[in-house]
């Protein structure tokens, strides 16, 4: 099926340039839409950023990717609850990508649900073994829970899969 995806519906006081119409297929308008989501989001303009993820759900409810990026923005403006319906829903689509239940987990951690949160880990795992972020983030909630002696070697099979994990993580903030 073929949409024509116009932008005034996004203007919202700022100056709509002459654009084209363009054609695309549902499944690359979702698509678009969360590249535009995405923008926002890094740009932190949350409440936009969730326009453009509703927006692509709305074209395509099956976009497992639109479900996780808004769980995302849910959860860092606190909702976390709403956060854990959404990453359900994209999982309930794609159970097999390993960023969500890893972003799920994350959700988890914050809400210092710890064991559900190393099953989730541990789930990404299961997917991509190579994920670092996955176990630096298991290795973390096993600190939080107070298994000291299941810390180190996570961290450690963190660091070796990404030797600049850490300096990447601590420009980030969780």
């Amino acid at each position: 099926m073929i949409f024509d995806l116009f932008s005034n519906w996004l203007s919202k006081g700022r100056p709509v340039q002459k654009i084209n119409t363009i054609k695309l297929s549902k499944k690359d308008a979702s698509n678009e839409l969360i590249k535009y989501g995405e923008d926002m989001a890094n740009a932190k303009r949350y409440d936009e950023a969730l326009t453009f993820f509703d927006k692509a759900i709305e074209i395509n409810p099956n976009n497992d990717m639109a479900w996780g990026d808004k769980a995302l923005i849910l959860d860092k403006k606190g909702q976390t609850v709403e956060a854990l319906t959404n990453f359900s829903r994209a999982i309930s689509i794609n159970p097999n990508n390993s960023i969500t239940w890893h972003n799920k987990g994350l959700t988890l951690l914050r809400m210092r649900k710890f064991k559900e949160s190393i099953e989730c880990f541990d789930t990404a795992l299961k997917i991509n073994g190579n994920y670092a972020k996955a176990w630096y983030n298991k290795g973390r909630a096993f600190e939080m829970l107070g298994e000291k002696n299941k810390v180190q070697p996570c961290l450690d099979k963190a660091r070796k899969l990404d030797p600049l994990l850490y300096s990447k993580l601590t420009r980030a903030k969780f």
